[in-house]
């Protein structure tokens, strides 16, 4: 009884973990469209995960964790660097797609990763999933629609769309691949944060390089006014640091399909945002997505938690 307890309590943890992930990740798309004013895709990924990692090493040095890392350092690199490459292209499209394209488009088709992880995790991991999981990835793809309330004219395919699709089906192998990499090994969660990021800062660098925006970034920096600092701290420090952490957590315990879904709810924690304080309002089929979002989420994590594998 003590030990499902404490499994129901860690599990719950996960769960709590990964909708606070959605919630900031709901945020990022305007603010990092703000600091694509200022920035190029190359400076601002560079910008927000070397931050991030200037950070996460200050924690790491701090807790002694490094002595850790050097006792399995080929594990930690094997599972850091593979991730930590999977998260450098889902970022790199996603962040050029969000200058491309409109926000709507790039929030309903980057939640398509709702969809294409169940096929991914069965097909990959050969896990038995709860029956009706693929109805409630369908609803949740709907819900999504509703609540970005974009119309047939708004999707004009160009790179933008192409890079959000591709950014997709890249979130659904991340999650995927961490769920596999994770089972079965004791892996310290900031550790294998602080590779991943430091992997994601080490190609942006690379890519500043390529277009030639990496001579005059110190001065770029040095001339962008604060609010748009603040949006790049917040980017590097919520919705880096804080949700890489908390998603590397989660999926030690949760389906990857059970986390898709609840990541899947960043539109509508987006659009809380924007309603609370930004005084924007929600027209009724968006209010129709969000009840979708939410009944669906519930409904697949009540599956998730009778489900027992064979």
């Amino acid at each position: 009884m003590d030990r499902n307890y404490a499994q129901s309590f860690t599990v719950n943890w996960a769960i709590i973990g990964l909708l606070a992930v959605s919630i900031v990740w709901g945020t990022s798309y305007g603010t990092s469209k703000q600091v694509l004013q200022t920035l190029t895709v190359p400076q601002l990924l560079f910008a927000r995960f070397a931050l991030s990692s200037a950070v996460l090493v200050v924690i790491l040095y701090k807790k002694k964790l490094f002595i850790e890392f050097t006792n399995n350092a080929i594990g930690y690199l094997t599972v850091g660097l593979l991730t930590g490459a999977i998260l450098s292209c889902i970022f790199i499209t996603e962040t050029w797609a969000v200058m491309l394209a409109q926000a709507g488009q790039v929030a309903v088709l980057i939640s398509l990763c709702i969809l294409f992880t169940p096929f991914l995790e069965k097909a990959w991991l050969k896990v038995s999933l709860p029956k009706g999981l693929v109805a409630y990835c369908f609803i949740g793809v709907i819900g999504v629609a509703l609540l970005s309330n974009v119309t047939q004219q708004d999707f004009t395919f160009n790179w933008g769309i192409a890079l959000v699709l591709i950014a997709a089906v890249l979130r659904a192998i991340m999650v995927v691949t961490c769920r596999k990499a994770f089972t079965g090994r004791e892996f310290n969660t900031e550790l294998i944060t602080f590779i991943q990021l430091s992997v994601v800062t080490v190609v942006s660098l690379l890519l500043m390089f390529k277009e030639g925006s990496a001579t005059h970034f110190t001065t770029t920096m040095m001339q962008i006014d604060w609010f748009t600092l603040s949006c790049l701290i917040y980017l590097a420090l919520g919705c880096t640091l804080m949700a890489f952490f908390l998603q590397n957590y989660a999926v030690k315990f949760l389906h990857a399909s059970q986390a898709s879904l609840l990541m899947g709810t960043e539109p509508l924690f987006g659009l809380i945002f924007a309603a609370v304080f930004l005084q924007e309002q929600l027209t009724n089929l968006q209010w129709l997505g969000s009840f979708l979002i939410i009944s669906t989420t519930v409904a697949a994590c009540y599956q998730f938690s009778k489900h027992k594998q064979p």
